[in-house]
């Protein structure tokens, strides 16, 4: 349904899709690899989440 790069948003968030299900370990097809941005944290944080819960994202503002 999604593929890398696009956005997404859950719960008011907006996040970019990093990993499909088909890229995550174990049986996880169904999930869908979300990076929502850094904060303090050193390293970057993928969270997993199943795919239905979803929506398609806004399309970003380009900046330069």
């Amino acid at each position: 349904m999604f593929k890398k790069g696009d956005f997404v948003t859950i719960n008011n968030r907006v996040g970019v899709v990093v990993l499909t299900g088909d890229e995550l370990p174990g049986d996880s097809t169904d999930h869908t690899g979300v990076w929502f941005g850094s904060d303090e944290n050193a390293v970057p944080e993928i969270w997993t989440i199943p795919t239905e819960y979803l929506q398609r994202g806004p399309e970003p503002m380009l900046k330069h």
